[in-house]
């Protein structure tokens, strides 16, 4: 049976996935060492992760602020 969306679909996505990662973090390391581009990705690399921080703790108390309050169940 020839399951187009199986485990062989999601080994080649994940293998294609682990092999960017790596291409991409060692692309970064070339360009924070070797270039003189290091201060400029630095900067974007600290705005991008606190962006992000960021994003996730606004969303937490959007999620908080709007949740339907809970029911105390009384016994």
């Amino acid at each position: 049976m020839n399951d187009m969306g199986g485990i062989k679909g999601n080994k080649g996505a994940g293998a294609a996935l682990l092999a960017v990662a790596i291409i991409a973090f060692f692309a970064y390391v070339y360009v924070m060492f070797e270039t003189q581009y290091s201060i400029i990705i630095m900067k974007l690399t600290m705005v991008g992760a606190i962006g992000i921080l960021l994003a996730v703790l606004g969303w937490v108390g959007y999620t908080m602020l709007t949740a339907p309050k809970e029911d105390k169940i009384t016994s």
